[in-house]
């Protein structure tokens, strides 16, 4: 437990305590710790009542308002705590129930300590799948309930209009096939932004280009895209309807492969550094779903390749799909809400 849990313990659990002597603490929050936690939980919380979304800080508040999202800053003292990530000891008090989710599709590297796990009543995982992982790894609060990020993409609120409507706003020609770049994170060992970020130009004349990158990743390759003028840089967190335009991706080891994968369409990724962090299981799933390249130079054939023979990897994405989304059904928040509705009415 991270060392500011102690320090907010005692006085944090005193006032949890007289607020609820006096019933000013029944609420169900959901900790947004970044803009983009709203975005993975949008579709649980639309099937949840009486949910107050509370912001890390100002920042996030603010981004949340840009969006027409009303919050309210911590700290609060709620009976029941909905999150997408570990962030439990900002709320210290062992009365309060706590329930986890995925910020990102399944788990792309090693899962942490169960006890991290375990700390919560309730944590949901991306598949039934994933959840035996967590059993044999000591996990005992884990249960399925899929990805709801990923809902709008089955469930019809994203309609082909709409997508075709915002290639024409970003200018992109309705000729060419849409390819999107990804990259997870530069420090974590396993990125290979530097072998495609000053080169990615090159592909403009055949290609339109879309670039999303991790939020974290370091202001250098941040600013040197932003240079350039013949790709598309998202600023939005909302992903899904770019990659629902593009035609194809090309990654590294970054989970985001696993959505482009339950979307059935051809993966290039660059062989990237083995780290401890990078299981055995995610380095095959990346090997097996995508057409694999060591630098750029090879990326170009590849591509025509990739889209050529892409039906050689439908028995690998019918695989890790049912591996990593049980169903892909569109009503993966409906179906996370109701367990949770479980342990909110237990409270």
């Amino acid at each position: 437990m991270v060392f500011s849990y102690y320090l907010l313990k005692s006085p944090y659990t005193i006032a949890w305590h007289i607020l609820d002597k006096f019933q000013k603490n029944k609420e169900t929050i959901f900790f947004c710790e970044y803009y983009l936690d709203y975005i993975v939980a949008k579709n649980v919380l639309d099937h949840l009542d009486n949910i107050t979304i509370v912001a890390k800080n100002r920042k996030v508040k603010l981004q949340l308002k840009e969006k027409g999202i009303k919050s309210s800053l911590w700290p609060v003292f709620p009976k029941n705590v909905l999150m997408t990530r570990h962030g439990i000891h900002k709320f210290p008090c062992s009365k309060i129930k706590l329930i986890g989710m995925r910020h990102g599709p399944y788990h792309f590297k090693k899962m942490i300590r169960n006890e991290k796990y375990n700390a919560f009543d309730l944590f949901l995982m991306s598949s039934e799948h994933e959840v035996e992982i967590a059993k044999s790894l000591g996990i005992k609060t884990a249960k399925s309930g899929g990805f709801p990020k990923l809902d709008d993409a089955f469930n019809g609120k994203i309609s082909a209009n709409e997508i075709s409507e915002l290639k024409t706003k970003l200018n992109l020609s309705q000729t060419k096939k849409t390819i999107i770049f990804s990259s997870t994170y530069d420090k974590s060992g396993m990125s290979a932004i530097d072998k495609w970020y000053d080169r990615i130009e090159e592909l403009s004349n055949t290609y339109n280009i879309i670039v999303t990158l991790h939020p974290f990743m370091s202001e250098k390759y941040v600013n040197e895209l932003k240079k350039k003028k013949n790709i598309f840089l998202l600023k939005d967190n909302y992903t899904l309807p770019y990659l629902m335009m593009a035609d194809l991706m090309v990654a590294d080891a970054s989970s985001i492969i696993a959505e482009f994968c339950a979307l059935k369409k051809p993966l290039i990724t660059f062989r990237t550094n083995k780290v401890p962090k990078l299981t055995d299981e995610i380095q095959q799933l990346i090997k097996d779903v995508s057409f694999q390249v060591e630098d750029f130079s090879e990326l170009e054939s590849t591509i025509e390749s990739a889209f050529a023979r892409f039906s050689e990897k439908d028995s690998f994405y019918k695989k890790y799909n049912s591996m990593m989304f049980d169903q892909l059904d569109g009503r993966h928040g409906e179906k996370s809400a109701n367990l949770i509705k479980e342990v909110i009415n237990k409270s």
